[in-house]
């Protein structure tokens, strides 16, 4: 799932050019740049993710947990962390990421404070489907794509295939309404057939089991977009959505919740007057038809955080105008029933944008929020706190990261790292050329990679690859592999990719 960036006039593009000197993050599997607007509808500036602590897990928790909430990877709870006991149960495949891990890992000695460890295959992984002797662990630059490159993209996994569509050839440059679908298995690329909607950058992308659907994001004079439209990989169709009946909402949770396309929340945007809200609509593409979502049992908010546990939608965190910070509470949406469930608040405020990735990571039994340092347990309805970074100063927390079945996948430029305008973008590989398109004369600014282990509660090192470093770019899970691509080192986008697997 990935959220919107709100703004009307020329305030998207300006803000997005800006975040590239922060380092930013995508989201994912799913996704793609992870980008709101960074002030409410009164100028307040959303601020930032909790602080990590120094020590082990803690938690709060408070009303009741759901039981029978899905278990599909085999990761336990937390150290300390208590929960109900559930049954099994089916969930619905959420986009972006493909669970593989059939069990969970024993934790590994905690490393020397500061220190991190060489990332090592989890027990399991080496039987991965499809995985042969000749294709080793490792990093590998990906075929050119049949799209230039671009910023501002959203990508999507559809279990065949990830699919690639819309952002900017370069900050400030007319958005793209083209796309691609690379599929590993062959190492080939099919360019998309135009689709019936305006050029956009930061749209939502979704995969429902069938279609790719692509939602919203920002046109070129930085208004919201509110159509959409789906495409089917089978047919190599696309099909025009109805506009969603919510108008605008600055600020808004934009997921995929099962079998439908959730907006939740936000402000209100011109020609209206701007108002927070606490309601929202849905789409659901089995019968193409927008449907009202009720409001939930807090108070409306913008910027709140979310993850789909494949029974419900959990909403957390975020700011409402007139308070004096963030929000510590939260709701759980069952989407199908349209009742909504009070959670446990957070140990500490805190609200996305900005900086600061508004999506979650469903590993089966947590749902992780690894920018703001969190991760909740639904069935014990009970928070605790990741492990820091390591390196507090080289921190991958937020940068675009997937969920492999058993770890914590991210890549990016850490965020300590500065991005100069005009940095170049080289990286190559024997064999594939790479294309950064970058046309700049400075260094690029150094990647880095790193796994967090939500059963040993730490991160370890992995090798950064071939590629550059870089912002704004996409990740997705296939299931074997990581897939990068795309993003910026400065203006212009980036057209080159590498897949990493373990």
């Amino acid at each position: 799932m990935a959220p919107l960036m709100i703004l009307s006039g020329g305030g998207a593009r300006r803000r997005f050019r800006a975040l590239v000197a922060v380092v930013a993050v995508t989201a994912v599997g799913t996704t793609a740049a992870v980008l709101r607007s960074d002030a409410g509808p009164g100028g307040r500036t959303r601020h930032g993710s909790v602080a990590s602590p120094a020590a082990g897990p803690t938690s709060s928790s408070a009303g009741s947990g759901f039981a029978g909430e899905s278990a599909v990877s085999g990761v336990a709870a937390p150290s300390g962390a208590t929960s109900s006991a559930a049954g099994p149960e089916s969930a619905p495949a959420t986009p972006r990421t493909t669970t593989t891990g059939a069990g969970g890992t024993a934790p590994a000695p905690a490393p020397a404070a500061g220190k991190l460890t060489p990332a090592t295959r989890p027990a399991g992984a080496a039987a991965a489907v499809g995985q042969g002797p000749d294709e080793a662990p490792g990093w590998r630059l990906l075929p050119k794509a049949p799209i230039g490159g671009r910023v501002g993209q959203d990508a999507v996994w559809t279990g065949r295939e990830m699919v690639i569509w819309g952002g900017e050839s370069a900050l400030g440059a007319d958005p793209l309404a083209d796309g691609a679908a690379f599929d590993p298995a062959s190492r080939t690329w099919r360019k998309l057939p135009a689709a019936p909607i305006a050029p956009r950058f930061l749209a939502t992308m979704v995969w429902t089991g069938r279609e790719v659907i692509v939602f919203g994001g920002t046109s070129g004079e930085g208004d919201l977009l509110v159509d959409g439209a789906a495409w089917d990989p089978a047919s190599n169709a696309w099909r025009r959505l109805p506009a969603s009946p919510a108008g605008p909402r600055d600020g808004a949770v934009v997921a995929w919740a099962g079998d439908r396309l959730v907006v939740w929340g936000g402000a209100t945007v011109e020609p209206a007057a701007s108002e927070m809200r606490a309601d929202g609509a849905a789409y659901v593409p089995g019968t193409d038809r927008w449907v009202p979502v009720a409001a939930a049992p807090i108070p409306a908010r913008t910027g709140a955080e979310s993850v789909w546990t494949g029974r419900r939608l959990v909403i957390s965190g975020g700011y409402h105008d007139g308070d004096d910070g963030d929000r510590s509470d939260g709701a759980a949406l069952d989407p199908v029933s349209g009742v909504w469930s009070p959670i446990a608040s957070r140990p500490a405020p805190g609200s996305c944008g900005s900086d600061v990735p508004c999506d979650g990571r469903w590993t089966g039994t947590l749902a992780l929020f690894p920018a703001s340092g969190l991760r909740y347990d639904p069935v014990g309805d009970r928070w605790s706190t990741l492990a820091p970074y390591p390196s507090a100063a080289r921190s991958l927390a937020d940068q675009p990261a997937v969920w492999t079945g058993q770890r914590l996948l991210a890549w990016g430029t850490p965020n300590d790292v500065e991005v100069a305008d005009g940095a170049s973008t080289g990286a190559g590989s024997a064999g594939e050329e790479s294309d950064s398109g970058s046309g700049g004369d400075g260094p690029p600014p150094p990647a880095g990679a790193g796994m967090y282990d939500p059963v040993a509660d730490r991160w370890q090192a992995v090798a950064a690859g071939p590629l550059s470093g870089r912002v704004f770019h996409t990740a997705v899970w296939t299931g074997q592999e990581m897939l990068v691509w795309g993003g910026t080192a400065g203006d212009a986008g980036l057209a080159d990719g590498a897949s990493y697997r373990f």
